[in-house]
């Protein structure tokens, strides 16, 4: 594990004035009391591109970097190549036109509790080495043809040898309607506030050598291969901190590590922090890890939640997680998605739009979730994931949901389309359950699972979203007319004194089930099994059992109601007076089938 440790580096990170660089690109800085009008530079052949050197830039609380434009520029972009991190706790402006602003500084930049941008336009702050333009680059150091950089930028290259320069936000960094705000770096922390109303926030880190092409907004970010060049030699998270006060929820702990303060998370090479981004649109993208402690990241379209390693979330009693999208959430860490999120006063998780979590490794969902359309738990190769849970599970959707298998705590899920999952095995009661939810006795008091599917809307008022922010949650066509599928479903009491409730419940569709075990092999009281479907139920073997040697319990009660055929209903314990409860497919017809007029009862 590459824990960015502190080094025996004696660097004390100061904010500095802005300073040009002597390098024939012609900047001039005019300071001007508390403000340093920035002007010159050199322009591209068609004059849309503006390109300024500086050998240092940093500001102190109060103070304004000023870059002057004209309305014919359509990019303003600004290199610092003094080999020094840009601090900058004040605000960085672009006045005379509406151009968007560039700043590149491979060794790192610090915007400090005071920072904030007045742009008229998009805003990029990036370690990056070089900035791809039509078919050349401007440098982060040495000669550059600026003449010959026409067109948009397109792409940002890291090519150092080492883990590219960090990017720390302590600020408030605010964009107008429509503009877009981006951050890139080998690490990205974000303890301020990001804010793009109308536009996109990309957040990511890239590894060395790497190139990352500037998207679109609704793609996604896709990495390449870069060649090193770069003779600046980046800083360290650690050395970014070392003696800087400008910032405050994020320090260096007493082994050099640098952690989220009170969360005890260390953040690596190459982790995104963010704790606060509202925007239309916003793709958090780590190369390591991606961590969001009590974050509230609100989007009124898409929210992409990317990791290579793992994407881990947490809340406090004082400060809940909030992540809300309009349109999809998109929840992806290719080695495990590790989540605990259970004092939002609704839904931690909200998505208008379909509501996905995709992983190859362990998927630990603690948390509740409400998806506007399809909700799905999947591996990276799109077949049904992995999913489990010690606290408080409760998923809505308005459309279907599918997950693989599923271990843990009481499980309620609730669609109104169907539902399709793998093997189920409950081992306890979801204690953690509180409030209002029509179901919280049955949850809260055995290992128990809640299947409804094909629902004409999500009654569950506790667990549905909210319009917040402009967010818009409507109801979708559900793909599917709202069957339920099981592998199998085990609330079995093992060494308890209860198993627990089983209920499956087909407003207008079938039910399909493997075996279903709600037995105890102890004295006690076995679990109740409710089947209700509109159309015909398919199910394996029932077993409601209590039983414990020669000693008596309380069976189970199954109930099983087949809409399309009354005379495939069954209710009843064991006949007489036994302790087991067993119903299997009748002789003669194939596994599964919905019993007869005689169900099968099998007593003891």
């Amino acid at each position: 594990m590459a824990v960015l440790c502190l080094e025996n580096f004696p660097l004390t990170v100061l904010a500095q004035s802005i300073v040009p660089a002597n390098d024939g690109t012609n900047t001039i800085v005019q300071p001007n009391g508390s403000r340093f009008d920035i002007t010159g530079g050199q322009t591209s052949a068609d004059g849309a591109n503006l390109f300024h050197s500086l050998s240092q830039f940093g500001l102190d609380a109060n103070q304004i970097a000023n870059f002057i434009s004209t309305p014919s520029i359509q990019n303003i972009l600004s290199r610092v190549t003094g080999g020094n991190p840009s601090v900058i706790n004040g605000l960085i402006q672009v006045t005379g036109g509406n151009a968007n602003l560039f700043l590149m500084n491979p060794a790192g930049v610090l915007f400090g509790a005071n920072a904030s941008l007045n742009v008229p336009a998009s805003f990029t702050a990036t370690t990056a080495t070089n900035i791809g333009i039509g078919n050349g680059y401007f440098n982060a150091s040495g000669v550059n043809n600026y003449a010959s950089l026409m067109g948009t930028p397109s792409s940002l290259s890291f090519a150092t040898s080492q883990t590219p320069g960090a990017i720390i936000n302590g600020g408030n960094l605010a964009v107008g309607e429509g503009a877009n705000l981006t951050l890139v770096g080998g690490t990205v922390v974000s303890i301020g506030n990001l804010s793009a109303p109308g536009g996109q926030i990309v957040v990511e880190t890239v590894p060395d050598q790497s190139m990352v092409r500037i998207s679109q907004p609704g793609h996604l970010l896709s990495l390449e291969i870069s060649t090193p060049t770069s003779s600046i030699t980046p800083l360290s998270l650690p050395e970014l901190l070392t003696g800087s006060s400008s910032v405050s929820g994020i320090g260096v702990n007493s082994f050099g590590q640098v952690e989220l303060t009170g969360a005890g998370i260390p953040i690596e090479n190459g982790d995104v922090a963010v704790k606060s981004a509202i925007s239309h649109t916003a793709t958090l993208s780590a190369q390591h890890n991606l961590t969001l402690v009590e974050s509230q990241l609100e989007t009124t379209g898409d929210l992409n939640l990317l990791a290579q390693d793992t994407v881990r979330i947490r809340d406090s009693v004082t400060n809940s997680f909030l992540a809300q999208a309009g349109g999809n959430l998109y929840i992806r860490g290719n080695l495990g998605i590790d989540i605990l999120a259970l004092n939002h006063p609704v839904t931690p998780f909200q998505s208008g739009g379909d509501l996905s979590l995709v992983s190859d490794g362990i998927i630990s969902g603690d948390a509740h979730f409400a998806s506007g359309r399809q909700f799905s738990i999947l591996n990276l190769a799109g077949n049904p994931g992995i999913f489990i849970s010690l606290y408080d599970p409760i998923i809505s959707a308005n459309g279907d949901v599918t997950f693989g298998d599923y271990i843990g705590v009481a499980l309620k899920v609730e669609s109104t389309g169907s539902i399709s999952a793998g093997n189920i095995t409950i081992t306890g009661p979801d204690t953690s359950l509180s409030g209002s939810d029509p179901d919280i006795a049955i949850l809260t008091s055995s290992p128990s699972i809640i299947l409804r599917a094909g629902l004409t809307s999500l009654v569950n008022s506790p667990n549905v979203p909210t319009t917040k922010e402009g967010t818009n949650f409507t109801s979708s066509t559900p793909s599917t007319v709202g069957s339920i599928t099981v592998t199998s479903i085990d609330t079995s009491a093992k060494n308890k004194e209860t198993a627990g409730t089983v209920i499956l419940s087909s407003a207008n569709g079938n039910i399909t089930s493997g075996t279903i075990t709600a037995n105890i092999p102890n004295k006690g009281t076995a679990g109740d099994v409710t089947l209700t479907a509109l159309g015909s139920i398919t199910y394996g073997e029932i077993n409601a059992k209590s039983r414990s040697n020669s000693e008596k319990g309380t069976p189970g009660q199954i109930t099983i109601t087949a809409g399309s055929n009354p005379s495939q209903s069954y209710t009843g314990f064991a006949a007489g007076n036994t302790i087991g409860t067993t119903i299997n497919p009748p002789p003669g017809t194939n596994p599964g089938t919905t019993p007869g007029t005689n169900p099968g009862t099998n007593p003891g």
